[in-house]
């Protein structure tokens, strides 16, 4: 199966570039956009003028009409984590896929949900100017996140399951574009 390749674009509220990297579209709806990773992909963070390479396979979720975004990583062990971006709803452009980075994420680790990156918002409320109105609506979608996570809605309620065994399947560009 040849799946197609995607820019994403993690950026900030003025529209400077904060991370970029590749990902391989799975599924494509008019709702959303599922991309995988396989071991060996470069994350690109521009403000630290840094490279990084993962060497997990994830799976990440994109909506278009929903302040968050999913990243599920998956170890080469098996073990996984969730990394959870506040941020204004995903556009789709060409062979782009960006959202605006509202600083707020919400992570799984070690069988525990949690907050990070409060300082970070605070700092760029000031940097950036954040209005009232979007620090608000970073809060409230936050508390969105978390009620959604606790009920089991999708796509926490099992969606990304499975394609779980797709992506551990994915071998170094040999199944990609």
């Amino acid at each position: 199966m040849k799946l197609k390749r995607l820019m994403i674009e993690a950026r900030k509220l003025d529209g400077r570039p904060h991370y970029s990297w590749d990902g391989y579209v799975l599924k494509q709806t008019k709702d959303y956009l599922l991309v995988a990773n396989i071991p060996g992909r470069t994350l690109h963070h521009h403000r630290r003028a840094t490279v990084y390479t993962y060497d997990n396979y994830s799976l990440e979720f994109y909506p278009f009409e929903a302040d968050f975004t999913v990243g599920l990583d998956i170890e080469r062990t098996g073990e996984m984590s969730y990394y959870c971006n506040i941020c204004l709803p995903s556009v789709l452009q060409d062979e782009t896929l960006s959202f605006i980075d509202l600083d707020l994420d919400l992570v799984y680790r070690n069988g525990v949900w949690q907050v990070v990156d409060e300082d970070e918002f605070m700092e760029n409320q000031r940097l950036y100017h954040y209005p009232v109105e979007l620090i608000e609506r970073t809060r409230v979608s936050l508390l969105n996140l978390q009620e959604r996570i606790a009920q089991q809605q999708f796509p926490f309620d099992g969606y990304l399951d499975a394609f779980i065994p797709t992506v551990m399947n994915m071998n170094d560009g040999k199944d990609t574009q």
